[in-house]
């Protein structure tokens, strides 16, 4: 029985590699005609930084989150913790504490909203998309009322490096923490027990409760994660606006989603991973990059990036049906 097991799982993993590599054929195809049909402007300095960074934010996020849905769980809020950080980040800012005290808190913030979720999930039990659903709204309308309303200003050196500094005057930090998140996310997720104990929970949580894994934690811990890395989106986002509204994050976890879903997670848990969702963040960037260069309107541009998504995930499940009857 175990072989068996083990020699579906190896088949499975054969399928997502695969995938992934079809997906980083796709992006160099992509990026060959963004720079023949974009040019010069697409690999221009006005146009990758923001792209890079903008990309960056939702990288970090979609990382973490690729374990959280591999799980088998999702996280609706982002959207709402990203405006909520920044509100909390403008009015604090406005009240004079410091920017380093300013993140902390944040952050904290950020990790408070995760565990609230990863609560009402693990320990209430309620579903992941109608709780995340509801404390989306309510992470909004906090915002809302920590700000009137209004937009604030949200500058300060700190907050500014967070967002539009560099390293080494070359490197925007946005990317180096894109960088380091990723590392990390892919080396808990194909080499640690935490990261296999993940892919058993998505795949069969009863199993994988009978077999001794602490379900509800190994989820808690992924919203508490999901809550921290929506934070600090958030403050990027801030710090690239200079402002802290409300509205921010608004629409941003349907792009998120759509990106790991692209990557190849499935919405069921189980399968995914962070090579994929790497891949998927950077198509759909470069694709909303290069059709606003080519001046497509901004609704046509979510047509095509809805069909995108509906392609690349029918074609998965087509692969992955036709890989189980030869099985």
């Amino acid at each position: 029985m175990p072989e068996n097991g083990a020699s579906g799982i190896g088949k499975k993993r054969h399928i997502k590699i695969n995938n992934t590599a079809i997906l980083f054929i796709i992006l160099a195809l992509m990026f060959a005609l963004a720079s023949y049909f974009g040019r010069p402007f697409f690999f221009s300095k006005l146009n990758l930084i923001p792209m890079v960074n903008n990309l960056s934010f939702i990288g970090i996020v979609a990382a973490v989150l690729t374990m959280l849905m591999v799980s088998g769980e999702i996280d609706f809020s982002i959207g709402g913790n990203i405006g909520l950080t920044a509100c909390l980040t403008a009015v604090l800012l406005e009240a004079g504490l410091p920017g380093w005290l300013v993140v902390i808190i944040a952050l904290i913030a950020g990790a408070a909203m995760g565990a609230f979720n990863g609560m009402l999930v693990t320990v209430i039990g309620v579903n992941s998309i109608i709780a995340t659903i509801g404390t989306m709204f309510i992470w909004r309308g906090i915002g809302y009322t920590l700000t009137n309303g209004e937009s604030r200003l949200a500058m300060n050196p700190v907050i500014d490096f967070i967002g539009r500094g560099f390293i080494f005057k070359v490197i925007p930090f946005p990317i180096v923490l894109f960088v380091i998140i990723f590392i990390i996310t892919y080396i808990i997720m194909d080499y640690s027990k935490w990261g296999r104990k993940i892919y058993a929970i998505g795949s069969n949580p009863l199993a994988s409760f009978l077999s001794g894994i602490n379900v509800k934690k190994v989820k808690f811990i992924g919203f508490l994660l999901s809550g921290i890395t929506a934070s600090l989106g958030g403050l990027i986002l801030t710090s690239l606006t200079a402002v802290g509204m409300p509205q921010h994050g608004q629409g941003l976890e349907l792009v998120i989603i759509s990106s790991i879903i692209l990557g190849g997670t499935a919405l069921g848990g189980g399968r995914g991973s962070i090579l994929g969702t790497l891949a998927g963040v950077f198509i759909l960037s470069v694709l909303y990059n290069f059709l606003t260069i080519m001046n497509v309107y901004y609704f046509y541009i979510q047509i095509v990036q809805g069909s995108v998504l509906i392609l690349v995930v029918a074609a998965y499940e087509i692969r992955q049906s036709r890989a189980i009857k030869r099985v």
